[in-house]
């Protein structure tokens, strides 16, 4: 009887090669109990890569980067992102920057104020000296006077502009200045008119400058030692007063004329007549010798009588009248002796 091949019975495990053993964390979860953690790296351990192959290229530099923390997640589950900022805090600076300026401006207010009074109070800017130059009709007084500058006034509480103003009030003073020199100074710099001719107006006198503006009525103590502009009426000065003042300016024109070719030293201008037609009549020296000067320009005329009045001196004749005024033959001259 043949024998069969023995077949290993049922359910019955086979044997396997040999196998090593699990490591003990495998072995345990294969028994279903909970994972040891594995072993943390240790801390600040560099980690060096492999040398890369000869045929590599080498790798770049490593480069520092900043990575910032994610922002935390809105209460309401909104990203930080979607919400709004609010500008708060930029109010906030806005208003301290506005505080601040509102601080320095009191106090720069209350400084100046401080300082303010102070020098309208010390005794310090007080006037103690008043020095006015280019007076010589009026003295330093009546210049201070007019201007309201007194002593022991305060030197701040001095209006310069209008002090100027009212000393040039005087017809006598075309212009006055006035400045301070602290502590307690205060300079007064006066340019006074110069009366060069007395002008005969509706029988009243005015003095008269070199330009030939009439600036006051003749006062008891002014000069009378000026020649007399005469044959202008109320009536012309009313109706042109700008020309009156160049009518004036060219008599005292012949006048210079008369002192640069030396008939003034020895024959002074008493009288200047201005004729309706506009001729002019000179009347000179003691004597009164009239010279009919007739229509402008004199200056040529005034030298022909300059050589008549030499001429006469050496005969020593004496002429009353000299006729300069014919303009058609201007060499003629007729003398009419006394």
């Amino acid at each position: 009887m043949t024998e069969r091949p023995s077949v290993p019975p049922p359910n019955r495990r086979r044997a396997l090669p040999s196998v090593p053993a699990a490591p003990p964390v495998r072995a345990a979860a294969a028994r279903g109990s909970k994972p040891e953690p594995a072993a943390a790296a240790p801390k600040n351990e560099r980690v060096r890569a492999s040398t890369p192959p000869s045929h590599e290229s080498p790798p770049p530099p490593a480069t520092s980067v900043s990575v910032r923390p994610p922002a935390p997640p809105a209460k309401d589950g909104a990203p930080a992102e979607a919400r709004p900022r609010r500008p708060i805090a930029r109010h906030l600076r806005a208003l301290q920057l506005l505080a601040g300026a509102a601080v320095v401006l009191v106090a720069s207010t209350a400084v100046a104020w401080g300082a303010r009074r102070y020098i309208v109070s010390s005794p310090r800017f007080a006037v103690r000296t008043v020095l006015v130059d280019g007076v010589q009709r009026r003295t330093a007084e009546q210049v201070a006077s007019s201007g309201g500058i007194e002593v022991g006034k305060n030197i701040f509480t001095l209006d310069l502009e209008l002090a100027g103003a009212s000393i040039a009030t005087d017809p006598w003073i075309e212009k006055a200045t006035v400045t301070r020199r602290l502590p307690s100074t205060i300079h007064v710099d006066v340019v006074e008119r110069e009366a060069q001719a007395l002008v005969a107006i509706g029988g009243e006198l005015y003095l008269a400058t070199r330009d030939g503006e009439l600036f006051k009525e003749l006062a008891e103590d002014d000069p009378v030692d000026l020649p007399i502009v005469t044959g202008i009426t109320g009536e012309q000065v009313a109706r042109d007063r700008p020309g009156v003042v160049i009518a004036v300016r060219r008599l005292l024109d012949v006048v210079e004329d008369m002192d640069r070719a030396g008939v003034a030293r020895r024959y002074p201008v008493q009288e200047l007549h201005v004729e309706r037609d506009g001729s002019v009549v000179v009347t000179i020296g003691k004597e009164g010798i009239a010279i009919h000067l007739g229509q402008p320009p004199y200056r040529d005329k005034v030298a022909q009588a300059s050589r008549v009045l030499t001429e006469l001196a050496q005969r020593k004749a004496n002429a009353s009248v000299i006729f300069l005024d014919n303009d058609a033959h201007p060499e003629r001259v007729v003398v009419r002796m006394r």
